[in-house]
């Protein structure tokens, strides 16, 4: 299905140059974009990476694609995410921070025809791992793509950037390059004690037509989780107040797992963002509205980035490496 995309240049430049592919393990995304990155068309499929069978990656890509190909020639394909990973087509390797956009321009991991097929040239962003302090690796595939769009997009080269989701990142970025980043499983862990455990016991079914929450359970939750006092598993602890509130009839049944969330969302911001006062969301409407209430009841000032910065940075990728031409002046 089609899916809308803003407008950034006007409409007598717009010609197709590239085509950018965000492929994750749930969904895979195509856009038809000019050499500035601006969306000329796009497709959403649920053909991620872990619902394709016996690596038949090919197939899905030039159905895809057929439309844009057959209007415009066989243009440049530059794909980044999990497409890239060892599950995915072809294992591009990881780059180590600091990480610059032309770092990763001159790592890009070209296909050979013999895999692409349909006279398609196929390249794949590398992913970027990062150590912290005591060693351990930390790993993103997809999106270090967005945040070089990001980085485009607001005319920005320095900041602290969350890409909120399943696994949030948390990203520093000086100069132009990834320097750090560190991943939160804050959406999966949400997701298996909602759906998993005894705490979801207490949370109705969401009800057909129900309109959104106020958002009050959230951010108690948000403040109760800032607020944390003692040692690491003191979050294992406070979870268990999501029970225990509802058993008093001290929260509501339908606000249970608002503040679930929010006792989540909450421990990681208090974990990351430090001394952070401002902090870039790259998120759909409705994740960067959530974090934007949590970031917001604690002080700090969030800005959202455009929607298309994977496609941004898929053709600022591109035009690096060399695969399209500068758009002109």
């Amino acid at each position: 299905m089609s899916i809308s995309a803003p407008s950034l240049v006007p409409a007598r430049a717009a010609v197709p140059a590239l085509i950018a592919v965000d492929w994750g393990t749930s969904s895979f995304r195509a856009f038809l974009t000019s050499a500035s990155g601006q969306v000329l068309d796009a497709v959403e499929t649920a053909s991620g990476i872990l619902r394709i069978a016996d690596g038949q990656f090919a197939p899905v890509l030039q159905v895809a694609t057929a439309p844009w190909v057959s209007a415009h020639g066989p243009l440049p394909v530059l794909m980044s995410g999990m497409i890239g990973s060892r599950q995915g087509w072809c294992e591009a390797p990881y780059q180590a921070c600091p990480v610059r956009i032309a770092d990763a321009a001159r790592a890009l991991l070209p296909l050979p025809e013999t895999l692409t097929g349909g006279g398609l040239r196929v390249s794949i962003v590398p992913g970027v791992v990062a150590r912290d302090a005591s060693g351990h690796p930390d790993v993103m595939r997809g999106e270090e793509t967005q945040i070089f769009g990001a980085l485009e997009r607001l005319g920005v080269n320095a900041g602290t950037l969350v890409l909120p989701g399943t696994h949030s990142k948390w990203v520093t970025v000086a100069d132009g390059a990834i320097t750090g980043f560190s991943t939160y499983m804050t959406g999966e862990v949400f997701s298996a004690l909602k759906d998993h455990t005894i705490l979801g016991r207490l949370m109705p079914a969401p009800r057909a037509g129900a309109g959104p929450s106020s958002g009050a359970a959230f951010v108690r939750g948000v403040s109760a989780a800032a607020g944390i006092a003692g040692g690491p598993g003191a979050l294992l602890r406070l979870i268990f107040s999501a029970r225990t509130l509802g058993l008093f009839d001290e929260l509501a049944s339908e606000d249970i797992a608002d503040y679930l969330s929010g006792l989540l969302v909450g421990a990681e911001i208090r974990d990351a963002a430090g001394a952070t006062s401002e902090v870039v969301v790259i998120a759909s409407d409705a994740l960067a509205a959530r974090y934007g209430q949590a970031f917001r009841s604690l002080g700090i000032e969030p800005i959202t980035a455009p929607a298309d910065c994977a496609a941004a940075g898929l053709a600022a990728l591109a035009r690096h490496a060399g695969m399209i031409a500068s758009p002109q002046a």
